[in-house]
């Protein structure tokens, strides 16, 4: 035999049952939510101790959980790279002090370097330092430690300026040593019409503005103000293929000296006077800053 259940009865009990497992999904959804914002990590294993009906909606605790676990590793993601920025100390003073510090951190007259929110907060409004500045200093009577005297001062000055000197000294002698290089093999090379008769250059004449501007536009080389040229009178007598370095620096030597009647008496600084007529290869003298002397061989050739 089998028992017939009514199916008024039926209905109400599945009506019941329908609404207990509503009931018990939407508890399971609190749960899972309030566990998830307090970073409960069993949320997922307590969803399971659960029974939800096959009917009723599946809360998924990932969908829950990953926003919040997100926010979470941001925020501490943040919070360690603001941790890992380097601290900004501020601004340091030099303050006298008039009173001992405790625990033998300064005395009485120290001249000490401090943070300066230590001095405007404590030290100076306790009396116990003032600023380290000339008038207290001179208020106390007391010598600034760092300051210079007089004589420490025109010591430092006197070796500033030594050290000027040498440097100026230095890139003098290197920018001679760069210029006698250059002109080493270079023959600078003026042309003049020459009287057949005599075989002297006529019209015109060569003197040290003429080499000046021909070594400007042929060798691009522009002289200041300070520097000269000056000419020997006489042509090389063996050319300059013949001359050694010896040979320069004695004619060097000889141009402006009493050797060179026509250049006598003219220093290195003077305005040369000397006038070339006749064709031949000649040599001029350069003289550049800080007494440095560099040797120019030019031709004077018929055009």
């Amino acid at each position: 035999t089998s028992t017939v259940i009514p199916y008024r009865y039926s209905l109400e009990s599945s009506t019941s049952i329908f609404a207990l497992a509503s009931k018990m999904a939407s508890t399971a959804g609190r749960l899972i939510a309030r566990h998830a914002a307090a970073g409960c990590r069993n949320a997922s294993s307590l969803s399971g101790r659960l029974r939800q009906p096959a009917a009723a909606p599946i809360l998924s605790t990932h969908s829950l959980s990953s926003p919040i676990a997100s926010s979470t590793s941001t925020t501490t993601t943040l919070r360690s790279s603001v941790m890992s920025l380097p601290r900004r100390y501020g601004h340091t003073v030099r303050i006298i002090l008039t009173n001992d510090l405790p625990d033998g951190r300064g005395y009485n007259g120290d001249v000490m370097t401090v943070k300066a929110g230590y001095a405007r907060n404590y030290l100076v409004p306790q009396k116990k330092a003032l600023y380290a500045t000339p008038e207290n200093f001179e208020r106390l009577g007391i010598a600034d430690p760092d300051a210079e005297t007089m004589e420490e001062k025109r010591a430092r000055m006197a070796a500033e300026a030594a050290a000027e000197e040498d440097e100026e000294a230095a890139a003098d002698l290197r920018a001679a040593d760069l210029l006698k290089h250059y002109l080493r093999n270079k023959v600078l090379k003026i042309w003049r019409n020459v009287d057949s008769s005599t075989g002297a250059v006529h019209p015109g004449l060569v003197n040290a503005q003429n080499v000046r501007e021909k070594l400007s536009q042929q060798l691009k080389i522009d002289l200041e103000d300070h520097e000269t040229v000056q000419l020997r009178a006489k042509p090389v007598e063996l050319g300059h293929a013949e001359l050694e370095e010896e040979d320069v620096e004695r004619i060097m030597e000889g141009i402006g000296s009493s050797g060179d009647e026509e250049s006598a008496g003219e220093g290195d600084g003077a305005e040369c006077k000397v006038e070339i007529r006749q064709l031949g290869e000649f040599m001029a003298k350069i003289s550049l800053r800080g007494g440095h002397v560099v040797p120019l061989k030019f031709a004077v050739l018929k055009r």
